[in-house]
């Protein structure tokens, strides 16, 4: 992790939150259209950032402060564990939603603007159109946590 480019590994943390989507998608099966069009937009996030960071040069697109990389192992290390409770654990609805908003109202996919800071345009559009889309992630999140009834 020390390593790699900020951006490769925001790539990959969209995809271990994908994956987390999927997986609820399958243990979830009256839900998993739902579940599915979540992991669909976390893989398309990915798909961005690879698709940038292909043009710019990765390791010097973001400017890094110290907090960077704790932000990214800590929200990487939750979503790791969440993939490998939701495989040994059923798994509610409700709690998929919750563990869900918890992601998506984290400190990376919130912040990133405060805690990332682009040094390049095209990365700095794309951090606002995953800002946006997550904003919209959290606010389908609470409407479907609000139809539950809970």
């Amino acid at each position: 992790m020390d390593n790699k480019p900020i951006l490769l590994l925001l790539e990959e943390n969209e995809l271990n939150i994908s994956a987390l989507y999927s997986l609820y998608a399958r243990k979830i099966p009256h839900k998993s259209a739902f579940w599915e069009q979540l992991s669909n937009e976390e893989i398309s996030h990915a798909s961005s950032l690879g698709n940038d960071s292909a043009r710019v040069d990765p390791a010097r697109s973001i400017v890094e402060n110290k907090f960077s990389r704790g932000v990214i192992q800590y929200v990487m290390d939750f979503v790791l564990e969440e993939i490998r409770r939701a495989e040994k654990e059923n798994v509610t609805h409700f709690d998929a939603l919750q563990t869900a908003l918890r992601i998506e109202r984290s400190i990376l996919e919130k912040k990133c603007f405060d805690m990332f800071m682009p040094a390049d345009t095209t990365i700095q559009e794309l951090f606002q159109k995953m800002n946006d889309e997550t904003e919209q992630h959290i606010r389908t999140l609470t409407e479907e946590i609000e139809s539950q009834g809970t």
